[in-house]
């Protein structure tokens, strides 16, 4: 089963959901995501309205790129529990806030979701699981999505991070997002394992640069496509073969 099928069902989460049952043990507190619930949110990048609204190839190139980065920041709003979910919410001791739901769309759909939120005194950490039958194919208490964002004061030197895995290959990341920021300068790392990295640095007056990357036929990344661009929305940019510039354009 193709990695874009789990994707397309964790897409579905939030307007598929039934609440699961409780451990006898447990005293879940009623719904989830109430206003305590630390909700975990990646930085998105904004680019000048006159490079957005260029009809240059290099320009659009960049915004497809930003797009792209944009779109995979989207999905950590799955990180955020529904207000169906069973919360288990633990005090004190620096144990964790575990929210719990379950999928059920039909005799190949029907799995568990458990999102389990830690915090320490310099972060917060998120993690997905499931369990149970997705498209036909059974999961066993696999992580799914993990992420981490330090808290005001922590941030110098560290970096945020979203993570998703490959369900059918256990602990292997198939999306990956990490971003900091730095004297003001916005900091991000898109990757989809072993296809395309990209590399984006955002200035506080939207000026910026991007180096994008693709997987080569010998493992390692290689330099595509790069380009920079002022706060006015103007810039240039570079096409690369085998780690050549073959094209320079400015729009």
């Amino acid at each position: 089963m193709k990695t874009i099928k789990f994707l397309f069902f964790f897409t579905a989460i939030f307007s598929l959901i039934m609440i699961s049952g409780c451990k006898k043990d447990d005293t879940p507190e009623p719904g989830g995501n109430d206003d305590n619930t630390k909700e975990f949110k990646v930085e998105t990048i904004t680019v000048p309205d006159a490079m957005a609204e260029s009809s240059d190839p290099g320009a659009q190139m960049a915004t497809t790129y930003v797009d792209m980065a944009n779109g995979m920041a989207s999905m950590s709003s799955m990180l955020i529990p529904p207000k169906s979910a069973v919360a288990y919410k633990y005090k004190g001791g620096g144990d964790p806030e575990i929210y719990n739901w379950n999928i059920n769309d039909g005799e190949d759909n029907n799995y568990n979701v458990t999102l389990t939120i830690y915090e320490t005194n310099e972060m917060y950490k998120w993690e997905m699981k499931v369990d149970g039958l997705i498209d036909g194919h059974q999961v066993d208490n696999v992580l799914f999505m993990k992420a981490e964002q330090y808290k005001e004061g922590h941030e110098d030197g560290h970096d945020n991070s979203f993570l998703v895995y490959d369900l059918e290959k256990p602990l292997t990341v198939i999306f990956l997002i990490k971003w900091h920021v730095t004297n003001d300068v916005f900091y991000l790392t898109f990757e989809e394992t072993e296809i395309v990295k990209v590399d984006f640095v955002i200035n506080k007056d939207n000026s910026g640069s991007i180096d994008a990357k693709n997987w080569t036929e010998e493992h390692e990344y290689q330099t595509t496509y790069a380009a920079s661009w002022d706060s006015s929305g103007h810039g240039e940019y570079w096409e690369y073969e085998n780690g050549e510039v073959v094209y320079h354009g400015t729009w």
